[in-house]
């Protein structure tokens, strides 16, 4: 079970019909149920995966707060278009550690996905573009969130001592 820390107090149904009209996009029930419940926070487990691709971390997912403020949805989508706009369609709902932005999909058939978009371009699919779905819902997204796997360590190493360094006094 994923639990939240840093999380904004419970949004309303006003505050989140405001942020729909401020943006003119619909969320999806899944994406109000959370806001309205944990509204935003640093989750842990924090690890995602991108099918193809490897994992990625999830820093902190946004919410609604009454001020424009880090971690602020309104905020957070100012400064996700300040250097690349956003893709058309998607508003920003967190990021990774390194910059590379989570994305909900607001509009057409893909309505509801929740994508990773490397902002990075360190992974690019074959068609030039950056944007990889990850789940299907944002309720399939949390409960696909795991702990990062610890790297797998040879036979080799795993049977031999560890070497000691010799200090000179």
């Amino acid at each position: 079970m994923v639990t939240f820390t840093r999380s904004f107090e419970p949004a309303s149904a006003k505050q989140i019909a405001a942020f729909e009209k401020a943006l003119s996009v619909k969320l999806p029930a899944d994406y109000k149920k959370f806001l309205r419940s944990t509204n935003g926070g640093i989750p842990a487990p924090d690890c995602l995966n991108v099918p193809d691709r490897g994992d990625a971390l999830c820093a902190i997912l946004y919410g609604i707060s009454d001020k424009r403020e880090p971690a602020d949805l309104e905020w957070e989508q100012e400064q996700a278009s300040q250097w690349d706009p956003l893709p058309g369609g998607f508003v920003a709902i967190g990021h990774d550690p390194g910059g590379s932005t989570l994305l909900l999909a607001t509009s057409g058939k893909q309505a509801g996905r929740i994508f990773f978009w490397d902002r990075n371009g360190l992974w690019v699919r074959e068609d030039g573009h950056n944007t990889f779905p990850v789940a299907n819902s944002f309720a399939a997204f949390l409960a696909r969130l795991h702990e990062m796997p610890e790297e797998p360590r040879s036979d080799a190493a795993r049977s031999k001592p560890a070497k000691r360094r010799r200090t000179r006094r």
